[in-house]
């Protein structure tokens, strides 16, 4: 069978792909992607619990064309870093993100509530203009401006910085589909290079955003270096944005194709932290996750070599039908719901408690405030990557 997650069939609907490649080939080489790939669910819970023979090193992968750490020693430690460097990096994250995350959610709810009034503004001008219902672009006005505000407001960014910021992680996020030939390094070098200025001017004067706290941060006399702290800080704008982007963005759509579940949120306002975990799992905003085999090993008669890319469907794992009844039903009071949209276990996405608060804010705060909220005239408009599935475009009329 021929893989191909970049297919116009497969941007607008890659689950009838993983549902043939699951039962058929469930440990499959993709030459598009030179990458083994695995699609049941049972095989992507073995690859995240498989640190012995599976690491997250992408420079120790055969296809890499970056530049490797002389020796093979990793140049900083970050939360991607295989054991023993990433136990000390990720404390040191989860005591210093915690309760900053715990006390975001007023923030949170008061920038929901502006967007919306924003939006509601607009239309409202477009309405008297043209005498016609107000169409807005629900990424643009809303999905994209949430996340990168709270983050930047969790590590000080001036207001002016802002916008480049959402530029940068765009560029990152677009790629994502080419990291092991560079294809993110120019957005990840400029947001490093702006966050190593910024780490310069603050480490010496007060302050209690997140940037400073992880300078602080101590792990039984460990501490990060300034490297790492940079480094940090860029992975933080970048997962904790787009991750979100997409999860509202691929959320509300779901949502506007279903109208009894759509119908049933609104009702029922406490079906929002459930229907977050289902909208995760429906449509997930990272489909794929990487790491390169350690040595040679057998997988359900397949031969893995040393180097060798291995990447794990979380799309085609939430939606396998062994472990999920229905699994293309979207069904927000789905329980147990065990999807793996943000990982499992060591490497499980630090950034995952944000992303949940800022949408069951975002997504029950807009279809409230706009009880006719429906899709618009135009389609929607998908991102043409494979690894984060999110939009480019959701038009959608609120009158």
């Amino acid at each position: 069978m021929r893989f191909d997650p970049f297919t116009d069939e497969a941007i607008a609907d890659p689950y009838r792909q993983y549902a043939r490649l699951r039962v058929d080939d469930p440990v499959h080489w993709s030459d598009k992607l030179r990458s083994w790939v695995v699609f049941g669910y049972d095989d992507v819970v073995a690859f995240f619990r498989d640190d012995q023979r599976l690491s997250s090193d992408r420079s120790k992968a055969a296809k890499f064309q970056g530049q490797r750490a002389p020796g093979g020693t990793p140049v900083l430690r970050t939360v991607s870093s295989d054991a023993p460097d990433h136990g000390p990096v990720r404390a040191m994250l989860t005591a210093t993100l915690q309760p900053r995350v715990r006390e975001v959610g007023p923030r949170v709810e008061a920038l929901v509530a502006a967007l919306i009034e924003r939006i509601g503004a607009a239309v409202e001008r477009a309405v008297s203009r043209t005498d016609l219902a107000g169409e807005v672009d629900l990424i643009a006005d809303f999905a994209y401006p949430l996340p990168i505000t709270i983050i930047a407001d969790l590590l000080d960014i001036p207001a002016l910085d802002r916008e480049q910021f959402q530029a940068w992680s765009h560029t990152v996020a677009r790629g994502m589909d080419r990291f092991y030939s560079g294809g993110a390094s120019d957005g990840l070098r400029e947001l490093g290079a702006y966050f190593l200025q910024l780490l310069g001017e603050r480490q010496a004067t007060p302050g209690d955003d997140l940037m400073r706290a992880l300078c602080a941060a101590d792990h039984h006399g460990d501490r990060l270096s300034a490297l790492e702290v940079v480094a940090m800080c860029t992975a933080l704008v970048f997962g904790g944005h787009e991750t979100t982007v997409n999860l509202i963005g691929n959320g509300l759509l779901a949502l506007l194709r279903d109208e009894s579940a759509l119908a049933a949120l609104r009702s029922q306002p406490a079906l929002a932290e459930p229907a977050i975990e289902e909208l995760l799992r429906f449509d997930s905003p990272a489909q794929y996750i990487s790491r390169t085999a350690r040595l040679g090993f057998d997988w359900r008669g397949r031969t893995i070599r040393a180097g060798d890319t291995v990447l794990a469907c979380l799309g085609a794992a939430n939606r396998d039908p062994a472990v999920f009844a229905a699994p293309d039903r979207l069904d927000l009071r789905r329980a147990p719901n065990p999807h793996v949209a943000f990982g499992l276990g060591p490497h499980f996405c630090p950034g995952a408690q944000l992303s949940r608060i800022e949408t069951r804010a975002a997504i029950p705060g807009l279809l409230r405030r706009f009880p006719r909220l429906r899709l618009g005239d135009q389609p929607p408009v998908r991102r043409r990557t494979a690894v984060l599935r999110g939009l480019e475009r959701l038009p959608v009329r609120v009158d």
